[in-house]
């Protein structure tokens, strides 16, 4: 798979994102990636990287948003197994 330039700088800012809190913390979670990306993009002039800055924070989005629905999905099995499993005890 060959990636553009974008989605290579894109990998590289979110990289940089995590190093940067790694060094900084012993936890990290994704909102704080999150922050550290919005952080760097405050600061950011070069467009290109501010541009992979903004695919990295759609990425991470995107994946914050799958999340969720994957426990939702999970939570709302688990209830309903729930719910029939109670009433065949019945």
């Amino acid at each position: 798979m060959n990636k553009s330039k974008i989605e290579h700088l894109a990998d590289v800012a979110l990289g940089e994102a995590v190093a940067s809190l790694l060094g900084s913390s012993d936890q990290v979670s994704a909102g704080d990636i999150v922050q550290q990306l919005r952080d760097m993009a405050e600061g950011e002039q070069h467009p290109e990287r501010l541009e992979a800055i903004a695919m990295a924070l759609g990425e991470m989005q995107s994946e914050f948003t799958q999340s969720r629905e994957r426990r939702e999905a999970d939570v709302l099995s688990s209830a309903e197994r729930n719910v029939s499993g109670g009433s065949r005890k019945r």
